[in-house]
């Protein structure tokens, strides 16, 4: 086939409606740095399955030179949004936000509906962005982990009578806390000495006892409340006892990082608009625990552009930070207990400590947690073996990419198992269920834990 001349060449198929700009899909040199980084690259071993692939297909599209098909829908929907291509790319393409941006354009025009994408669409747009429903959800999952649903249902996956899909879903889902515990008002009545909690028309203020060194907000997300709230009330507790101000808006609302992986980039926005303007009074940082979250609010001021919001979205985006990083940078006291192996309090606490995706590769934050991790008596830190590859959880892509997923998470167990810790440590909620989902199935005696819980059991003792 001839090549089209300029004056003959085909218009592209991106339409003008928030497309990923020409200039950043032509800044990759292909050079292929990024195929070894890559986890589907790696498993696959095929260039559309390359973040230099998928970059190729895209400009095919921006130039014209093809239009989406199933194929090409595929390679783009494979890929786990991890980023470490951005980590190793010398020519510094914003991958992440061209590959959503395409999904977007793709979901908006082409995307054909299934009953699983249906469910999976309508759970983004009207579940996740309103508390009380997930709230609720959380609510009936409980039911199900009491007997006898619990071995009803346990019976139905080891059968394969369920659906994978639900099946892993039940398998990854956390012990949820009762309804009445869950709500952070709860942190109350276990506040350190000395601290107050303050309900204000705007949201809650938690005052540390003393001097106060600074004023943070707390982003606590859609499901963290509902079925991680110990995690939440932990990260609140830890913030006052390096003396500072917690403020947490009312209008607060999810961060919009599963939408825009998914291309509804009308609902991510809608979201990261409604945060600008919860967050905007003035907190020195806004404070995430979960990785997930934390790379969104810092993406606000991309994803907001050009609105009349821009101004704001940016000064979020400056001040969004993982709680490591702001613990780290105040600092803490000196923490109350020791730690120690569960099975021999005069051995160290083994510790090893996976870097969440969107931590390492988004944020650029690696060192906070293990300098945190470090200053805990009685840990001994030792390092993972490829720490920063992805584990396969990646939002919901546990779910809808369910092989490809669990050969990532081969690869990290693996890994896991060489260096042998008590605790696997991450930074990321979805990380840890995922992990101790296959880390269960391979019969592996180890404890998967959020980072603020290493912190709180030596910092605010057992039973905080």
């Amino acid at each position: 086939m001839d090549t089209p001349t300029p004056s003959t060449r085909p218009a592209g198929w991106f339409d003008a409606d928030d497309a990923p700009p020409g200039p950043d899909l032509a800044t990759c040199i292909h050079c292929g740095l990024c195929l070894t980084a890559c986890p589907t690259y790696r498993t696959l071993k095929t260039e559309p399955d390359s973040p230099r692939g998928r970059l190729y297909l895209m400009r095919g599209l921006a130039e014209g030179r093809i239009a989406p098909s199933d194929a090409l829908v595929t390679h783009l929907d494979r890929c786990l949004d991890c980023r470490a291509c951005e980590t190793v790319c010398p020519a510094g393409v914003p991958y992440s936000q061209l590959l959503e941006a395409t999904r977007g354009q793709i979901e908006r025009r082409t995307r054909r509906a299934s009953l699983a994408r249906l469910a999976g669409t309508w759970a983004l747009r009207a579940v996740l962005p309103h508390r009380g429903r997930v709230q609720w959800v959380a609510s009936l999952l409980r039911l199900s982990q009491a007997p006898p649903l619990a071995a009803i249902a346990r019976a139905m996956s080891e059968r394969g009578v369920l659906p994978r899909v639900m099946a892993q879903g039940l398998a990854m889902t956390p012990a949820i806390a009762p309804r009445a515990a869950r709500p952070l008002e709860a942190v109350a009545r276990a506040l350190p000495a000395g601290a107050r909690m303050e309900s204000r028309a705007g949201g809650l203020v938690f005052h540390p006892a003393g001097t106060r060194r600074d004023v943070v907000a707390l982003h606590t997300s859609c499901v963290m409340p509902a079925f991680f709230p110990a995690l939440d009330h932990a990260t609140v507790q830890l913030l006052l006892i390096a003396g500072l101000e917690v403020r947490v808006p009312a209008a607060r609302t999810c961060c919009g990082a599963l939408q825009a992986h998914a291309g509804l980039r009308a609902e991510a926005k809608a979201l990261a608009t409604r945060n600008t303007a919860a967050f905007a009074d003035g907190a020195t940082f806004i404070v995430s625990n979960s990785a997930g979250c934390g790379a969104a609010l810092r993406e606000t001021g991309h994803l907001l552009h050009g609105s009349p919001a821009a101004e704001a979205a940016t000064s979020l985006s400056t001040r969004a930070r993982d709680v490591s990083e702001v613990l780290a940078h105040f600092g803490l006291p000196e923490p109350a207990r020791t730690l120690h192996a569960p099975e021999d309090p005069a051995r160290p606490l083994r510790v090893t400590y996976h870097d969440a995706c969107h931590l390492a590769h988004a944020q650029r934050v690696r060192e906070a947690p293990r300098r945190l991790l470090r200053a805990l008596p009685g840990v001994e830190l030792v390092e993972l073996p490829d720490a920063d590859w992805c584990c396969g959880s990646a939002g919901t892509y546990n779910l809808s990419q369910p092989d490809l997923a669990d050969a990532q998470l081969v690869g990290k167990l693996d890994r896991v198992a060489q260096v042998a810790p008590h605790v696997v440590v991450a930074s990321n909620p979805g990380c840890l269920l995922h992990m101790q989902r296959g880390a269960e199935a391979r019969g592996m005696r180890v404890r998967q834990a959020h980072v603020v819980e290493l912190l709180a059991e030596a910092h605010l003792g057992a039973g905080h």
